[in-house]
Formats: C-alpha cells, sequence, structure tokens
C-alpha cells in the first residue's frame, strides 16, 4: 500500500489493504502470548534497506476507538470493507509501540498515514505489532476471552491485500493481491532467508 492510496470495489465498498509500503516479517515472536493471529513486521522500505519511524497507513477508513499504555490503538472501520476470503464485513486493526501516542475518536482515510513503527512500551526493537479482525456489529467487543488479542481476530493474510505492497520477507503465507472482479491472486516471488534472531515480550498487546 502506498500513500493516500484508496482502492473501492465496483459496489462501492472499500478494499482492506496490508497497511505498509513492505512486509517484512520477523522470524519468530517468543514468546507466543497472542496467539497465531498477532504479527510483528520490521521497518523496512520498498527496497528492503533498514528504515525508522516506518509509515503504516489507513487500511481502510475509520476512526480509533480505543488506545492503550503501549500506544496501542484499534482503527475500526466507517463501513463494512472486502476481504481476501471473500467476506464483507466491518474491519478493526489493531497496532502498537508507535513513539507517537495515538489520539481517540480520530478519523482516518483509507491511505492516511495513521502510525508508525516504534520501540514504545513492552518491546525489544522497532517494530509493528499489528492484528486484524472482522466483526459482524460496531458494537461487538474489542477483545477476546484472554483480554490480549482483538475479538474474532483471523490470519492476516486472509483479511488484508497486499496490492502495492513489496514482499521482503512474507513467509509461505497465502497473501493475495485485489483484481476487480477477478478471483484473489497469491502473490508470489521467491525471497531472501534474511537471519535475525530477537526475543519480544509485550504485556499488554
Amino acid at each position: 500500500m502506498r500513500a493516500f492510496e484508496r482502492l473501492i470495489a465496483p459496489d462501492g465498498y472499500e478494499v482492506a489493504l496490508f497497511p505498509c509500503e513492505a512486509l517484512y516479517l520477523t522470524e519468530a515472536r517468543e514468546p507466543d502470548e497472542h496467539s497465531v493471529y498477532a504479527l510483528d513486521f520490521l521497518p523496512r522500505n520498498a527496497l528492503g534497506e533498514t528504515t525508522t519511524s516506518m509509515p503504516c497507513y489507513a487500511p481502510f477508513s475509520g476512526k480509533i476507538v480505543y488506545t492503550g499504555s503501549d500506544h496501542n490503538c484499534i482503527l475500526e472501520s466507517d463501513d463494512l470493507v472486502h476481504a481476501p476470503n471473500g467476506t464483507l464485513k466491518y474491519m478493526r486493526v489493531l497496532v502498537a509501540h508507535s513513539e507517537t501516542a495515538p489520539i481517540l475518536n480520530t478519523h482516518y482515510t483509507q491511505g492516511q498515514r495513521f502510525y508508525t513503527t516504534g520501540n514504545f512500551g513492552q518491546s525489544s526493537g522497532e517494530h509493528l505489532h499489528m492484528e486484524v479482525s472482522i466483526v459482524d456489529n460496531k458494537r461487538d467487543q474489542y477483545w477476546n476471552t484472554g483480554g490480549i488479542g482483538l475479538y474474532n481476530a483471523t490470519h492476516m493474510w486472509d483479511l488484508l491485500y497486499v496490492n502495492d505492497t513489496v514482499l521482503l520477507r512474507p513467509e509461505e503465507y497465502n497473501w493475495r493481491v485485489y483484481e476487480g472482479g477477478i478471483t484473489p491472486q497469491r502473490k508470489r516471488g521467491k525471497f531472501p532467508w534474511v537471519l535475525y534472531t530477537r526475543k519480544l515480550r509485550e504485556k499488554n498487546v
């Protein structure tokens, strides 16, 4: 996803996009406190170069409905959103660790910068912590039964398309691109194995 990019389907609803220009997954999350649905991404630009304060764009239009002590926040969609798994539902994205605290009730249009990578709070290195969920009703609860992850979260590659995102380290996940009325296609490629080890312990997010 690029800055100010918007993608609207023929029916007028937005298409959910991965919120960064590059996708570089960390190799491991140790200990895994947030189930398989939360993923961490390192700050890399589209050339694969290490950067700082990597921008995170709104994957859909919505407003900040929650903020927390780790500068974490939840962005909730204004309307129904198309996802790669074929659903058309309201969507939420949880992000954490930016050095700048988000402001509750701030509205963002899809493609606007609303967050950055950071190392604030329970974090051992600059990164973007992210989790995504779909809900039937905006009145649905925010948190799962454990209180540390989004209610009704699911795999990120099932909810966010990777149009205009450079896949630097995507692992073998089913990332897909939106091609209008065509069935979503998997975005493939050969990527170098990059050695990167670290331990990340996050208490609240």
